[in-house]
């Protein structure tokens, strides 16, 4: 049994490592994320399982021989690990409040998780909102070009939307699976929301995904008001491959390129909110120098793009930081420091690359968050879905005249004031 609470403590020390530092060897890269994910998602739930599985070990010989004793150690510094990564992701309110209070001017307290949303992190039905599935946006493949629209239970008039783009590597994904927390409550806050399928690589390649988030824009513009929604005032979000499109509609609004057959269109957004997107292909797909890594990326590249690292013009041209230029919209980026699949650096260069053609940013940097934070109900969604809700109901405010009834609009709008520097 000694060995037993060894091998336990082993595990469970590992367990912590990609949940507090960032683990970005080419090799490593999905074990990693995947540990870190939970790891620091579900804190509550090992925090618990850890001193159970360790108290049971114990009563039963466990620390009879020395790799028990061992292993106890080893399982103390797991619990002191995930201890300082719950810490972290406590302090995620506070991290979008220094940002959010100065652009519109006020202090908001925080209600604590839901008993459910901590037991039951992936149970994401909500009573108050009404979904209506599978809605042809275009017409191609059977399954990929259908959106679901969620409207509150009580119905809406001319509310503002969100377009929600979800990510998976441009590979795999549903419209099913991401965004669940941050739709709930912006419908719960009188939004209408919108979630797409889109076609998906090896056998779509770009500007594949962009054109059909393009034509899941015009869908919106023509029937959401059958649903309560306003389709003059629409943001955008979507994280990881999704924080990638969701960025590039809001960069090439009324782009004839990624516009085919439906030039006519307006495609701008009022706002984007991107959350830990690839914003560099090149630098992503690229990143690892040896001959086995740089091999695997341009594989895995080529099948996004249709083509490898050596077309370097193909992978800035679907590089929103190659597409940043004057007028674009108001952006809210959120990415984590330990993200190992897309690098916090890709952000920061983002909103550096904004800011200096004027764009008014509000940048997020979450210390200790890894990739895909908000997929699930955690103490980071928590804190980003309510960051969120806020940044884009001060953007673009409730209500069927476009905002509050008697409100100044000016003084509530971040457009109005200065930009925060990234942290």
């Amino acid at each position: 049994m000694p060995w037993a609470l060894f091998a336990v403590g082993i595990l469970f020390a590992l367990l912590t490592v990609p949940a507090l530092v960032r683990v970005h060897h080419w090799a490593l890269l999905f074990p990693a994320f995947f540990v870190s994910w939970f790891g620091t998602g579900m804190t509550a739930w090992w925090l618990t399982l850890i001193p159970a599985t360790t108290v049971v070990l114990a009563a039963l010989g466990g620390l009879a021989a020395w790799p028990g004793w061992v292993g106890l150690a080893l399982v103390v510094a797991a619990i002191a690990g995930l201890l300082h990564q719950s810490a972290l992701a406590r302090h995620g309110n506070a991290t979008f409040d220094a940002v959010l209070d100065p652009l519109d001017g006020r202090h908001v307290e925080h209600p604590r998780r839901s008993t459910r949303s901590v037991v039951l992190p992936f149970l994401m039905h909500d009573r108050g909102v009404v979904r209506f599935k599978n809605n042809r946006y275009a017409d191609g493949t059977r399954r990929r070009h259908l959106l679901d629209v969620y409207r509150p239970k009580a119905g809406a008039e001319r509310a503002p939307v969100l377009l929600q783009i979800h990510g998976g590597a441009w590979m795999i994904g549903t419209k099913d699976t991401q965004g669940r927390p941050l739709m709930n409550a912006l419908t719960n806050a009188g939004w209408v929301c919108v979630a797409i399928n889109y076609r998906l690589s090896p056998r779509a390649t770009w500007p594949d995904h962009l054109v059909d988030c393009k034509l899941a824009l015009a869908w919106i513009r023509e029937h959401i008001a059958e649903y309560g929604g306003d389709p003059d005032r629409i943001v955008v979000t979507g994280g990881s491959a999704g924080g990638h499109l969701s960025t590039l509609v809001g960069l090439t609004a009324n782009d004839p390129r990624f516009q085919p057959g439906f030039e006519h269109v307006d495609t701008s957004v009022q706002a984007c909110v991107p959350m830990y997107g690839a914003y560099d292909l090149e630098q992503i797909f690229g990143a690892y120098p040896s001959r086995v890594g740089r091999r695997l990326g341009s594989w895995m590249g080529s099948l996004v793009l249709g083509r490898g690292l050596d077309d370097p013009e193909a992978y800035r041209e679907a590089s929103p930081v190659y597409q940043v230029a004057a007028g674009a919209p108001p952006f809210m980026v959120v990415h984590g420091t330990i993200d190992n699949l897309v690098p916090v650096e890709q952000a920061r260069r983002l909103v550096a690359e904004l800011r200096a053609v004027g764009a008014e940013v509000a940048y997020i940097e979450l210390e200790g968050a890894p990739h895909a934070f908000d997929v699930f109900h955690s103490t980071w969604a928590h804190a980003a879905v309510a960051g969120i809700v806020r940044y884009v109901t001060c953007v673009v405010p409730n209500g069927p005249t476009g905002g509050p009834a008697g409100a100044d609009s000016a003084a509530t709008d971040p457009r109005t004031t200065a930009r925060t520097a990234p942290s």
